[in-house]
């Protein structure tokens, strides 16, 4: 797979998986409360979680087009 088809694959994965994240942290917030301290835990853990999604996705991309032949 070539290099942008791999980025495009970053971006489209990583971008989906920060909005679902922050939307379960944003009804966490909503639902349970939190303090300061869990609401930075929140940021970077949706940030942290949806660059490793990325990556992980775009790293695959082979694997899974391999399997689908």
């Amino acid at each position: 797979m070539s290099l942008l088809g791999r980025l495009g694959i970053f971006a489209v994965v990583g971008s989906t998986a920060y909005v679902a994240l922050s939307a379960v942290f944003w009804l966490y917030c909503i639902v349970g409360g939190h303090d300061l301290l869990e609401m930075f835990y929140g940021g970077t853990a949706a940030i942290v979680l949806a660059l490793a999604a990325g990556v992980e996705f775009a790293w695959l991309a082979p694997s899974l087009r391999l399997i689908r032949n």
